[in-house]
């Protein structure tokens, strides 16, 4: 194919010091011409012009000899935007076909209930019965494994328990082969892709092939999880991209839209299955970066295209995703109706909504004797709570802590002391008198922990234990001298209130409170911060802070919520129906808890888990994961990839930055002829696509702290197999005759094929004692015959 330039790629510019640039070497004469017109006319391009003096076309509009061609030679002209003939269509039609064998063989052999699936069929379950739940995932993905449980006639009574015998009512199998066609579809999406970045037909095939023969990424798709959705979306928004690559000589026409928005859909779709799809959102991201980049740097071209360049790719590359991603919590939402404990965390109006929630008919006020929770606002602090145990240092007197579940160490008495106009005058000596009424704006009040027969307390005297700018809030025995000073009275201040709550007094869940210490004015606050594992338990530190900053403060650390108001002399109302709730009060509030409690997955570094697995073992495939039990008896299945593919793929995917590096220094000391003559454009931006896919997809995964396992290596396994072809298929093109590139490609698909063939016990499950099954342990850190941390 041959291109404008016959040296030097269009994406690089040299001026010499001398005056002599590189251009005025390599380029034909006319063109030298054109750019000197070019600069005269007060504008420069370091691109060629076109004969009316436009410079466009080999800018964004780049267009191959190719391309012009059209049907030359007797081929079909290719459209980007749409097949490719019915050469390509049977080619993908026996692919998908392939894929599909290999996905659905003997996928119903093990009838129990396997690894995840007891935690994504249960989800899947709920979205059946309109349970809330939570989990660290966005919801697409198990709402796809709910409507599979649809189809498949489940009612949603099984509960999906772990290692369980799946009952005659729960059709396990199609189950699993619809989250099947998921892993079905990389490989059509994979050939559509290749062909897309300009490889032939046979090279896009054994890419596909290759996806198709890994071990790894079959395995992983015949189970009821959430990875084959992410894999397949993460390949679609690939496909959408490449296809929208190809699309940029055609500039707002109509395929050119279809393709920008449908590679915004699949950013959506990715995103809302779990949030490593970020991953591919940044990879379009840098891409659109370099695009609009690249066209900045076109003088010809009016600021007013530019703009509309922008327009488009803000609508469809950022409002279409974040519309589906909302869209997918929305649906979330007006499904799981029905109340669950794992909803405590979100708005109280959300929470007061839920069928069956018991908060949600209580006494209408908080009165003098009744027993309260209060829970902080403070995303992963909940309840106000104490126990017997002590601080170790400080006043060393008992514990005050947040604890996330509800208990009978969360429950307190409101002992009401002093009105708001005489809370100046409030005696805590009397705190076993307490004055009726209910509790309002400015009174003052004790707070009884019922389990402990202790009072609430803070003293400045001593700080708290790791925010030493607060002070420190204990639990003082009722008959202490503690007890009778001014440190167990606190000002309650309401600080916001449900509109049709907004009277004054305190309401359970309409009502935000803030507790201010009548000694020294300090603010009753949950400071983020967690107590010592060996004495605090890892719950949440409650402390008392006195700076000015927190005379005011009104941030979820300083305000509570009296979340259960527990009085049988009052007769209880329904509180949903004074309640509001906004969607983007439940929308940011559930995304907030999952960043919490995604954070929370740390590894125990003291002891062993035959799961997990660190980041930079993955390429090399080090420690291949047991998915199940594996004991003789059992169908025993063993997450390992085909290590020929892993292998190759980590080798060229690690030595291309060095590729890169040669490459600019020859360039640099002008002795460079690009392999492959007028095809390295073509080459590049296919090869930086997909290395960058495996890079953004890989290495953030260093900066974690949270649990990695190995199949948080698959999207990058995607992106690494699909560039070891493309590299092998360039490479064989440049140095090798075209029979030669030929048998390279057909050695490929041989190696793994064999690879495939080799490790497919392990894949579809082997039922008899693992050591009859010989020469799977490649590595010696392969727990195949047994584990060497097993106890």
């Amino acid at each position: 194919m041959n291109s404008i330039y016959s040296r030097k790629p269009t994406v690089f510019y040299d001026q010499r010091g001398d005056g002599q640039s590189f251009d005025s070497m390599h380029l034909p004469q006319q063109q030298q011409h054109q750019q000197a017109a070019a600069a005269a006319a007060g504008g420069f391009s370091a691109y060629p012009l076109d004969k009316d003096g436009d410079s466009s076309q080999y800018l964004y509009n780049y267009r191959s000899t190719e391309d012009r061609r059209g049907r030359g030679r007797g081929q079909r002209r290719e459209s980007a935007g749409g097949f490719f003939g019915r050469p390509s269509v049977l080619v993908v039609a026996v692919l998908t076909l392939v894929a599909a064998i290999t996905k659905l063989h003997g996928i119903g052999r093990r009838n129990n209930v396997s690894w995840d699936e007891a935690h994504f069929g249960k989800f899947g379950a709920y979205y059946i019965n309109g349970t809330f739940y939570h989990d660290v995932h966005p919801p697409l993905a198990k709402m796809l494994v709910g409507l599979s449980e649809v189809l498949a006639g489940h009612n949603g009574s099984f509960g999906f328990k772990g290692g369980e015998t799946y009952p005659p009512h729960v059709n396990y199998r199609f189950m699993r082969m619809f989250n099947a066609a998921f892993g079905i579809a990389l490989t059509p999406l994979a050939y559509i892709t290749c062909r897309q970045l300009r490889m032939p037909r046979a090279a896009a095939a054994t890419a596909a092939l290759c996806v198709t023969l890994d071990n790894a990424l079959c395995v992983m798709s015949r189970f009821i999880l959430l990875d084959a959705p992410l894999l397949a979306f993460t390949a679609l928004a690939l496909t959408m991209a490449a296809i929208f690559h190809r699309q940029r000589r055609r500039a707002f026409d109509g395929v050119w839209w279809r393709a920008l928005f449908a590679t915004g859909l699949a950013l959506g779709l990715v995103a809302s299955t779990k949030w490593v799809g970020l991953f591919a959102v940044a990879l379009v991201g840098a891409y659109t970066a370099a695009d609009l980049g690249a066209m900045f740097c076109d003088t010809r071209m009016p600021a007013r295209v530019y703009a509309r360049h922008w327009g488009a790719r803000v609508a469809a590359l950022i409002a279409v995703p974040l519309c589906v991603y909302a869209a997918c919590f929305a649906m979330h939402f007006a499904v799981l109706s029905r109340y669950d404990a794992s909803a405590s965390f979100m708005p109280a109006g959300f929470q007061a909504r839920l069928r069956g929630n018991p908060l949600a008919r209580q006494p209408y006020d908080v009165v003098s004797g009744a027993r309260i929770r209060l829970h902080s606002s403070q995303p992963g602090a909940g309840y106000l709570h104490s126990h017997s145990h002590k601080y170790p240092t400080g006043s060393q007197r008992q514990q005050v802590t947040g604890y996330g579940f509800a208990d009978g160490n969360n429950l307190w008495t409101v002992r009401r002391l002093a009105a708001a106009a005489d809370a100046a005058d409030a005696d805590p000596a009397v705190q076993h008198q307490p004055i009726d009424g209910a509790v309002a704006h400015g009174d003052v009040v004790a707070l009884h922990h019922n389990a402990t027969d202790t009072l609430l307390h803070t003293d400045f005297r001593h700080a708290a234990p790791f925010t030493a700018s607060n002070n420190e809030v204990s639990a003082v025995p009722v008959a202490s001298d503690q007890a009778k000073n001014a440190g167990a009275l606190w000002k309650v201040e309401i600080v916001d209130a449900e509109r049709r709550m907004a009277d004054g007094r305190v309401h359970p869940l309409g009502s935000r409170i803030r507790l201010r210490s009548v000694s020294g004015g300090c603010v009753l606050r949950a400071t983020g911060e967690r107590l010592d594992q060996n004495w605090g338990w890892g719950q949440a530190e409650i402390a008392c802070d006195s700076r000015a900053a927190a005379a005011d403060a009104r941030g979820g650390g300083y305000t509570w919520i009296v979340e259960r108001n527990i009085n049988s002399g009052l007769k209880p109302v329904d509180l949903g129906a004074r309640m509001s709730s906004s969607f983007v009060s439940a929308f940011l509030t559930l995304n907030r808890q999952m960043w919490l409690t995604n954070n929370a997955l740390v590894p125990d570094h003291d002891k062993h888990n035959v799961l997990e697995s660190a980041p930079a073992s993955w390429p090399f495939l080090l420690y291949p994961m047991r998915m199940v039990g594996w004991d003789d008896r059992s169908i025993k299945y063993l997450e390992v990839g085909n290590p020929f593919l892993w292998w190759a793929s980590a080798a060229l995917c690690l030595f291309f930055p060095l590729q890169l590096v040669y490459w600019l220094a020859c360039w640099r000391r002008r002795c460079l002829a690009w392999p492959g003559g007028t095809q390295f454009g073509d080459y590049i931006t296919g090869a930086l696509l997909l290395w960058g896919g495996w890079a953004l997809h890989y290495l953030p995964f260093f900066l974690m702290a949270r649990v990695t396992y190995l199949h948080h290596y698959l999207p990058a396994l995607y992106f690494g197999i699909l560039f070891a072809v493309y590299q092998i298929h360039h490479a064989a093109t440049w140095y090798l005759s075209a029979r030669g590139a030929t048998l390279a490609l057909w050695a490929v698909a041989s190696v793994a094929a064999f690879g495939f063939w080799w490790f497919s016990p392990l894949t579809y499950g082997w039922d008899r004692p693992i050591g009859d099954l010989k020469g799977m342990q490649w590595l010696s850190s392969w727990a195949v015959y047994a584990d060497e941390y097993a106890i």
